[in-house]
């Protein structure tokens, strides 16, 4: 009986409710563990704790993203050909359940008493299991899963609405967890162990509620072998130009928003005076998406459509950054910009993942192949690129700038590495993700793209 209500329910009525809902958006709750975890305290776990070159650290970070591109392509590749009672997608969250616990507690396990070589080895294998493989392999197949669920673009929306307010929530949990964990259990190496095992036993628990609630309705068969055209479907899916554009856009979103993240204990440390203030700013920040996710989105997203709802945005952001430029020393400041700084959040990241299935659709109008797998791996590449690359430019700049871990004070050189790292630059990154954007207009196609695909569908029952 058990195994049965596990496996996936293709005939369950099409309409979702609030349960699925909120089960399917906490696997972003337990992805952001994960992910964010790497964002705000990896390289300074590295640093701080572990003593390695903040440079060489970051060059082992932008290394590792070459491998991802393989690593995103093959999990999609996966999917596409997965049978299983559980689904194409979501059978790969049960399966990673293990691993995941596995990876968020090696990730935060550098031995003590290794040479700074050995260190930078198990740092290099470690990042690579957690990121490349374990992240990839849990999480493509669960933002694939939505495209599953159903067809209906505003459904989408607001499923992805879930996604981002329970993704707030595990930014918040986890941003405000981790020092006083840390603190807790001996605020050394090893209490980051206990820290990141612990972290690593909920989000696995969380993902299996996402597991078995959630149910695939959308009928995407494994195509027999005399399909499985790889190179047919690559070139398609570089052909398919809304997709092209939204994974540019993803890239400098993402590179332009963990970037900021990545400084930002830096900055909260040598320019507040207190490291702990990043625990407030994941609390406004994550208050401000709430707040625009709730009450402002499903609105807007009608009026105005995601693509204009993502460009606003992008303009939000900036305007957030610009105020810390402006007032790099005042708490006030500090606290008014996180804020600010999550309103526009709130869009970015509803808007992006919502138009990444509308693309699925377009490819499948324009090729008569449906590839949830490939789309979601070009996606997930596109955000694990900008992830890395993220605090790659940072540790690169703090480094050209003499920044020094643990220092009483720094120069003023690195101070205003630190600074412009947390402003100026992903300003300018953001800018290059409105331009990516300026000729998207699938928001306006996307309702004759789905009757054209029901008329095929219709014509192709009636000559069967």
């Amino acid at each position: 009986m058990v195994i049965e209500a596990l496996k996936n329910r293709a005939d369950k009525p099409l309409p979702i409710g609030v349960t699925e809902k909120v089960a399917y958006g906490l696997g972003d709750f337990a992805s952001c563990m994960l992910y964010v975890a790497t964002q705000a305290f990896l390289m300074f776990y590295y640093t701080e704790y572990v003593g390695v070159n903040v440079g060489i650290v970051a060059t082992i970070m932008l290394v590792s993203r070459l491998f991802d591109g393989f690593s995103d392509i093959f999990v999609g590749h996966l999917i596409e050909r997965t049978e299983s009672p559980y689904g194409k997608a979501r059978a790969w969250i049960l399966r990673m359940l293990v691993p995941y616990v596995l990876g968020a507690t090696l990730l935060f396990s550098v031995p003590e008493g290794l040479t700074e070589t050995a260190k930078l080895v198990y740092i290099f294998f470690s990042y690579n299991f957690a990121i490349t493989v374990v992240y990839t392999a849990i999480n493509l197949p669960y933002g694939a899963m939505s495209t599953m669920m159903t067809r209906d673009s505003y459904e989408r929306s607001v499923i992805v609405i879930y996604r981002m307010v329970l993704a707030a929530a595990g930014n918040a949990t986890i941003t405000a967890v981790t020092m006083p964990l840390v603190n807790f259990y001996g605020n050394n190496t090893r209490a980051w162990t206990y820290t990141f095992l612990t972290i690593g036993l909920v989000g696995a628990a969380v993902f299996f509620v996402t597991f078995f609630f959630c149910h695939e309705r959308i009928a995407s068969p494994v195509p027999a072998p005399e399909q499985r055209d790889f190179k047919k479907a690559m070139k398609g899916l570089f052909a398919n130009r809304y997709w092209l554009m939204l994974t540019l856009a993803m890239v400098f979103v993402v590179t332009s928003d963990v970037t900021f993240n990545t400084v930002n204990i830096y900055f909260c440390k040598y320019f507040l005076n207190d490291p702990e203030l990043v625990g407030s700013y994941g609390l406004l920040v994550n208050a401000g998406r709430f707040s625009t996710m709730i009450l402002l989105l499903p609105f807007m997203l009608k009026i105005a459509g995601k693509r204009n709802c993502l460009l606003m945005a992008c303009v939000m952001l900036c305007l957030a950054m610009a105020i810390r430029f402006i007032f790099p020393h005042s708490v006030t400041a500090f606290y008014v910009t996180s804020l600010f700084y999550g309103f526009g959040q709130g869009f970015t990241w509803t808007t992006l993942f919502a138009m990444i299935p509308d693309t699925v659709e377009y490819g499948e109008y324009r090729d008569g192949e449906r590839h949830e797998g490939y789309i979601y791996a070009g996606a997930s590449f596109g955000t694990k690129v900008g992830a890395g690359l993220g605090p790659v430019l940072m540790g690169f700049v703090l480094d050209f700038g003499g920044y020094v871990p643990n220092a009483v004070e720094q120069t003023a050189t690195a101070s205003t590495a630190i600074l412009w790292t947390s402003t100026v630059l992903p300003i300018a990154i953001l800018a290059l993700g409105i331009i990516s954007m300026l000729g998207y207009k699938l928001d306006k196609e996307y309702p004759e793209i789905i009757k054209a695909l029901d008329e095929r569908k219709n014509a192709t029952v009636e000559a069967e």
